[in-house]
């Protein structure tokens, strides 16, 4: 195990072990309701993230939430250069070894790229937006909160629909007493963020 962490804590894996902590952190975070799975989706409409977005489905990255986008890239990368490290940097005297290192973590991530849309290509199908999850006829529909707290930048709620329940994104003005479990309705829904306007429901 000893040499284990002297590879993963060792130039270049020691940027990529970061990375995995920061990663893993986030889905904790996001499994506990304190941050929402979309928190790093990419707007295309923002400034400079339209030609970034493009990128990625160019790469065949597009049509998955960013978030699982990084966190396997991250991983392959992570990966791959702990495999670098214990097999090809170990033998390599210091100053070789940091400038190996460079190259390491250039062609781990250029590696982890195709890697990564490779893994999604199968799971695209998962991430289709349809019509029926983002209706404007949902307004007025009582749903369940699902995060620690609704927000006016982020929360989720779930509708009932009689099977399966929608999953949506929901945003409530602050401030307000929603948190996991409360029952809200459906005020208004904004189409180009595919966000609904959620208030309490008045129990009294």
């Amino acid at each position: 195990m000893g040499r284990f962490f002297d590879t993963i804590s060792s130039f270049p894996t020691a940027i990529w072990t970061v990375l995995l902590g920061v990663v893993l952190l986030y889905w904790i975070a996001a499994l506990a309701g304190f941050v929402d799975v979309d928190a790093l989706d990419l707007d295309s409409d923002a400034h400079g993230l339209g030609d970034l977005s493009g990128k990625l489905m160019a790469l065949g990255l597009g049509a998955v939430p960013f978030s699982i986008v990084v966190s396997l890239i991250t991983l392959i990368g992570w990966l791959l250069s702990c495999l670098a490290g214990e097999y090809l940097l170990t033998w390599l005297p210091d100053l070789l070894r940091y400038v190996a290192g460079v190259v390491v973590l250039l062609v781990s991530f250029a590696i982890a790229l195709p890697i990564t849309a490779a893994v999604l290509r199968p799971m695209r199908g998962l991430f289709v937006s349809h019509n029926a999850v983002s209706n404007p006829a949902l307004v007025g529909s009582a749903c369940k909160v699902l995060t620690l707290e609704v927000t006016e930048r982020f929360g989720r709620a779930e509708v009932a629909t009689g099977g399966a329940g929608i999953n949506i994104r929901v945003r409530a003005e602050m401030p307000n007493a929603l948190g996991k479990g409360s029952r809200a309705v459906i005020v208004d829904y904004d189409a180009a963020s595919s966000v609904y306007t959620i208030a309490a429901i008045d129990d009294s």
